[in-house]
């Protein structure tokens, strides 16, 4: 019976059933003994589950998700962004992240248009950003906003300035010079690439 597995008397709980509120202390004894949710018990949200909520909780010790956001970045002239929300998260595991040096709240993922950063990046690949790493590298891609538009391109280092590279040999470097560097700003370095097979 539940009265007994929880310790509340039969005519508290009647009165719960019927529009009063228990305390806390005592909600929580209730949401034990019936296995459900304590937040679900007390609010009528989430899972009524206490296991479904355990494993979600697992689930958010074993992975990290990363805000999915719909800008093209483009691989090529240059996309303006129209809306900069996320609209979706992706799965990774914290020990991959820790590995790779990554931290979660540096990261976000963007999706390539175009083809001038063929074959390291295709059309429509999902790409991920860390936003903390904005010194530009010599061989490394960053995602580079100039005005409002986004490009993905390779960076090597020149005396005056730095040159932004495509993959795809059809297209031109562009050489930027420091003083015309400040319309450009560093978005992030791609340290991550999602691809279809």
């Amino acid at each position: 019976m539940l009265s007994q597995k929880c310790g509340v008397g039969e005519s508290s709980l009647r009165s719960y059933l019927t529009g009063s509120f228990p305390g806390i202390d005592r909600a929580a004894l209730i949401a034990q003994a019936a296995n459900v949710s304590l937040e679900w018990l007390i609010t009528g949200k989430g899972s009524m589950s206490a296991s479904a909520t355990e494993s979600s909780s697992e689930l958010e010790q074993e992975f990290a998700l990363i805000p999915g956001y719909n800008i093209q970045v483009a691989a090529g002239t240059g996309i303006v962004p129209e809306h900069e929300q996320a609209t979706r998260k992706l799965a990774f595991r914290h020990k991959w992240l820790k590995y790779r040096g990554l931290k979660e709240k540096d990261l976000v993922l963007v999706f390539a248009k175009g083809d001038s950063m063929e074959p390291v990046i295709s059309d429509n690949n999902t790409l991920m950003i860390d936003t903390s790493k904005q010194r530009l590298e010599d061989g490394s891609i960053y995602v580079i906003r100039n005005n409002e538009h986004l490009v993905v391109k390779r960076i090597q280092n020149t005396l005056k300035g730095f040159i932004l590279i495509s993959d795809n040999k059809e297209y031109e470097r562009v050489e930027v010079s420091y003083n015309e560097a400040d319309d450009l700003q560093v978005i992030g370095k791609v340290v991550w690439i999602g691809k279809d097979l």
